[in-house]
């Protein structure tokens, strides 16, 4: 059985155990939802490891754009057309940059740290991982210069520019 106490308002001991109760209450709620806590400054090897992460996370960041690039690739069709060359030339254009300017994307990453061999080993594979990603790219836009017919892959394709060479059949009975 449950049990029901009724509050004697006229115990002034009672009031100020029940004033107690409902302000520890919400002080209690109140650190609930508190924002945490600020820390102190991290580490050297706490900001050594955020690095790292960051510049993995930036080695893989083109990986979460493939299946847009993919899908954009297919929603633009195969006729020659304005959209699909246009599209196709995004697709050829925007990992060639990427690949030009990995430097630039990398710097900001590093920025602010001294260099040791292990850091240095780690910022060449990212880049590598990088670049591996962007020719992937590349060649999903290569595909589709193929699928569009841009690419000459038979002798068809080079029949205007083999030179005319007549030659003279006599046929005779």
């Amino acid at each position: 059985k449950a049990t029901v106490s009724v509050l004697n308002w006229s115990d002034p001991r009672a009031r100020f155990n029940m004033f107690e109760a409902l302000q520890k209450a919400q002080q209690q709620q109140a650190e609930a939802n508190a924002p945490p806590k600020k820390r102190g400054p991290l580490t050297p090897a706490e900001q050594m490891a955020v690095k790292k992460r960051k510049i993995q996370d930036l080695a893989t960041s083109p990986r979460k754009q493939m299946m847009m690039m993919l899908f954009m690739l297919w929603m633009s069709g195969n006729e020659l057309s304005l959209f699909p060359i246009i599209i196709t030339f995004q697709a050829l254009n925007s990992p060639i940059s990427s690949v030009m300017n990995v430097g630039k994307t990398f710097q900001k990453a590093t920025e602010g740290l001294e260099m040791s061999k292990e850091l240095e080993k780690e910022v060449t594979t990212a880049k590598l991982t990088y670049i591996a990603h962007q020719m992937v790219f590349l060649c999903l836009g290569l595909v589709k210069c193929y699928y569009l017919d841009l690419i000459p892959t038979n002798a068809l394709d080079w029949v205007d520019h083999r030179p005319y060479h007549p030659t003279e059949v006599a046929v005779g009975f």
